[in-house]
């Protein structure tokens, strides 16, 4: 990646300009995923001067920061206080504490990665996005749509919720990135998520009666869910083994929250 001039904004309007008058722009998050290429940008724009690193308790929700790194998130007091830990699990795993204070939760999301885990996790939560531009919109509907252009992400906001919840993944390493992850939500109902696919993550669609799933049958539950998602392969693992352990980890996570 290369690119003219380096510009850092310290206001959000600045920002906004700079992004919409010029489509060869391109915003750089954490500056940890920047990838390999011999694309050739006119401006590359910093937002680390627009005060969107924070972490915010309100009375019903938790909002983060587009630009809060995963270290800030994962040693958070308010951020492990909800949730069971979910939040927390799908980010302590990651490389290394240096890599986990540059990567942003922004940048993962509007990167919308394949091997991103954080995203395997806020898809269960009741989680919207704020843009400046655009406004509101469900984490599930950025990711499924794509359809913000020209816009920056200012922050997450994640309603509290009374809910269980269970991360589970598989990885070859302490330090690498997962190889399949799970996560499972139960409040009024189940939300089923499975990511690092390496595909991006993805909600079941499978609509399960709580009441119905016991020790006797969440076996087979489990390997009907993991029929709806495709598996890729990667330098990680095959797409047949992220099949063959898929039903393993959605038992384990369903389990823990039933």
């Amino acid at each position: 990646m290369r690119f003219e001039k380096y510009v850092r904004p310290d206001n959000l309007s600045t920002a906004m300009d700079l992004l919409q008058a010029d489509k060869n722009t391109v915003i750089l998050g954490g500056n940890t995923f920047l990838r390999l290429s011999k694309m050739k940008y006119s401006t590359a724009l910093d937002l680390s001067e627009l005060g969107i690193d924070f972490i915010e308790e309100k009375k019903d929700v938790i909002e983060i920061g587009a630009y809060t790194s995963f270290r800030t998130i994962e040693t958070n007091k308010v951020i492990k206080k909800y949730f069971d830990n979910l939040i927390v699990k799908s980010l302590e795993n990651i490389i290394g504490v240096q890599f986990r204070n540059n990567a942003t939760i922004g940048g993962s999301i509007m990167s919308r990665l394949g091997f991103s885990e954080i995203l395997t996790a806020l898809l269960v939560l009741d989680c919207d996005l704020e843009f400046a531009e655009n406004g509101k919109i469900k984490l599930s509907e950025h990711l499924s749509k794509r359809k913000i252009r020209n816009d920056i992400l200012k922050k997450i906001i994640i309603k509290k919720t009374n809910s269980k919840n269970s991360y589970q993944m598989i990885r070859n390493a302490n330090s690498d990135f997962s190889i399949l992850s799970v996560a499972v939500s139960r409040s009024n109902g189940l939300k089923i998520a499975v990511g690092t696919r390496p595909y991006i993550a993805k909600l079941s669609n499978s609509v399960k009666d709580l009441e119905s799933i016991n020790q006797d049958n969440v076996e087979k539950i489990s390997a009907e869910i993991a029929e709806e998602f495709d598996y890729g392969d990667d330098l990680r693992a095959k797409s047949e083994y992220r099949k063959a352990i898929a039903p393993v980890l959605i038992k384990r996570a369903l389990l823990e929250v039933l």
